[in-house]
C-alpha cells in the first residue's frame, strides 16, 4: 500500500516538473530614430536583474520602418558575456565589396527565434522596391546569405542578468527609417523547478528503502 502511494507521489512529481520546468520573463526596450548611414548608429539597451540560465530567447522589433531592408545591419548583444548575434544583416547582398541588398520595405513587427521558420531573405525577395515586409515570425540570418544562424547557439546557457543591448545600423545612404520598442523574451527555469526535481528524486529512493 504504501509503495502504491510512493510511486503515485512520484509520478504526480514528475507532472509537477514538467508542467513548471520553464519561466517566460519579459522585457521592452526603448525605440528611436536609426540614424543614416555615416551618422551613427542606434542603440537600445534592455537591463535584466533576473537571473537563470537561458533556455530560449525571442527577440520581437516593434514598429519597424525603414525603406530598403538591404542597408540594415540588426544585432542583440549581452555585453556582460561579449555574446553577440546577428538578427539579419543586410538582406539580400551576397558579395562583401559589391551590390545594396534588397530593396523592400520594412513596416511592421517582427519576432526573431530560433524554431521560427519565416525566411526573411525569401519573403524580401518576392518584393520590389514598394512591397512592405509583413510582421511575423522569422528566423536570424547572417551576413551575405540568407541561411538560419543560430541565437541559442551564441546565448544558451548564459545567465541572464545584465545589459541586453539591440544595435541597428544603417549601412548606405537615402533611405532612411526608426523602429517603436523592441521586445525580449527569456525563458530561464522556473524558481520551483529545482525543487521539484529534488523531490522527484526522493521517490524512488523511498521506494528503495520501503
Amino acid at each position: 500500500m504504501n509503495k502504491g502511494m510512493i510511486t503515485l507521489s512520484g509520478g504526480a512529481v514528475a507532472m509537477m516538473l514538467a508542467a513548471a520546468a520553464n519561466a517566460g520573463l519579459s522585457y521592452s526596450g526603448a525605440g528611436g530614430t536609426i540614424p543614416d548611414s555615416g551618422a551613427g548608429v542606434f542603440t537600445s539597451d534592455i537591463v535584466v536583474s533576473d537571473t537563470g540560465s537561458l533556455q530560449d530567447i525571442t527577440v520581437t522589433l516593434k514598429s519597424l520602418n525603414h525603406t530598403w531592408i538591404g542597408d540594415l545591419i540588426v544585432t542583440i548583444e549581452h555585453v556582460e558575456s561579449g555574446s553577440s548575434q546577428t538578427l539579419f544583416s543586410r538582406v539580400g547582398k551576397t558579395n562583401a565589396t559589391t551590390g545594396v541588398g534588397d530593396s523592400s520595405n520594412l513596416g511592421g513587427d517582427y519576432s526573431f527565434n530560433d524554431a521560427f521558420t519565416g525566411d526573411l531573405w525569401a519573403v524580401a525577395a518576392s518584393g520590389d522596391t514598394s512591397f512592405v515586409i509583413p510582421s511575423g515570425d522569422y528566423f536570424a540570418t547572417g551576413a551575405l546569405s540568407g541561411a538560419q544562424v543560430s541565437l541559442l547557439s551564441v546565448f544558451g546557457g548564459i545567465d541572464i542578468a545584465g545589459t541586453w543591448r539591440l544595435t541597428i545600423s544603417d549601412n548606405a545612404a537615402a533611405d532612411t527609417g526608426d523602429i517603436g520598442s523592441w521586445n525580449l523574451f527569456l525563458t530561464v527555469p522556473a524558481p520551483g523547478a529545482l525543487a521539484l526535481l529534488g523531490l522527484a528524486g526522493l521517490a524512488p529512493r523511498r521506494r528503495r528503502n520501503a
